[in-house]
């Protein structure tokens, strides 16, 4: 199978999978999001030199799930959530009680990944899952919103990559991405924009949420998506050229590893979840 068909195939279904398990319900969803935790914190720990071991692993793993399943049980109810806020932060005090008695990791790679693991991937997952709670999105599906956000996160990859291909000359950000272009990451705001407004308006407004979100409100959402997702895409770039590799690991034929495929989503979705209670 030659490399396009390979990226095609694979890429298909990667979008069944998560798509389908939003679709079925929270607890699918949860299942498919705690799985991206536990492969994200091992590629973390993998991207950090000379600290590609099963120990590391386990301990950045154990941290980012414990605050993943904190907040997916919080997201089941308002109350405790409103309560619960106040004693996430305790979670990150744990590498730092593990450090103190480890003598085979260096403090700082204990430190380092199991703070990014948490913060970059276990917190943005954990918020994926409040998606589902209808007293705080007001609505009895925004698992629909979810959907709609992942879909902006990839039009945006596409056409970014499309138009960056056929018109891009200036680089967006050389020192960690060199393929990023400026005309590519226009592109891809103006086609995502653009898909955005008229889904909202003839498809989400028309037969599910009766203007719950207005045509302008949905042009910011999407530019938001757009800024935060490259921002998302930059950090793991970032990464990965600190780590002198190109892939954060190849669980997905043709496209990489989980961080490959949701660095966008890590950062958008925070956006997305917070835009959509202030407005």
């Amino acid at each position: 199978m030659g490399e396009f068909w390979k990226r095609l195939v694979f890429g298909f279904l990667f979008v069944v999978v998560v798509i389908g398990s939003i679709i079925i319900g929270k607890l699918a969803a949860s299942l498919m999001l705690l799985i991206v935790v536990m492969m994200a914190s091992s590629e973390i720990v993998n991207l950090f030199p000379h600290e590609q071991d099963k120990p590391l692993k386990n301990i950045v793993g154990c941290c980012s799930v414990m605050l993943y399943v904190f907040f997916v049980v919080l997201s089941g109810n308002l109350d405790s959530m409103e309560s619960g806020i106040y004693i996430a932060p305790i979670f990150f005090f744990v590498p730092l009680i593990i450090a103190l008695f480890s003598k085979k990791h260096d403090y700082v790679n204990i430190v380092g990944a199991s703070w990014l693991s948490m913060i970059f991937v276990a917190l943005p997952c954990g918020i994926m899952a409040m998606f589902y709670n209808e007293e705080l999105m007001g609505i009895d599906n925004g698992w629909v919103l979810l959907i709609f956000a992942y879909i902006l996160i990839w039009v945006n990859d596409i056409f970014a990559y499309l138009t960056g291909s056929a018109i891009g000359r200036h680089k967006l950000c050389p020192r960690i991405s060199p393929k990023k272009t400026i005309e590519g990451s226009v592109g891809g705001a103006v086609f995502t924009m653009l898909f955005a407004y008229f889904i909202n308006r003839f498809l989400l407004n028309v037969f599910l949420f009766d203007n719950l979100i207005s045509n302008v409100e949905v042009l910011f959402l999407a530019l938001g998506v757009v800024v935060f997702g490259t921002f998302g895409d930059l950090t793991e770039s970032m990464m990965k050229r600190h780590a002198g590799v190109k892939d954060s690991g190849n669980i997905i034929p043709g496209h990489g590893g989980i961080l490959d495929r949701f660095d966008a989503t890590f950062m958008a979705m925070p956006f997305v979840f917070i835009y959509l209670l202030l407005i």
